[in-house]
């Protein structure tokens, strides 16, 4: 293999695993709220712990 092969560059089809863009479906991805649940959570966490300090 040469220093000049880059994966990048390859014409055709793709490789195994990947999805056309036709196939895509972006507003799956767009209706995915992963951070702002965590941080939901996270924050329900420093309140409890919060009034359980206040409390003892």
């Amino acid at each position: 293999m040469s220093p000049w092969d880059d994966d990048d560059d390859w014409v055709g089809t793709p490789p195994e695993g990947r999805y056309t863009r036709d196939r895509a479906k972006p507003e799956f991805w767009w209706r995915q709220r992963p951070v702002s649940v965590a941080a939901a959570g996270i924050l329900v966490v420093v309140i409890a712990l919060v009034i359980i300090a206040l409390l003892h």
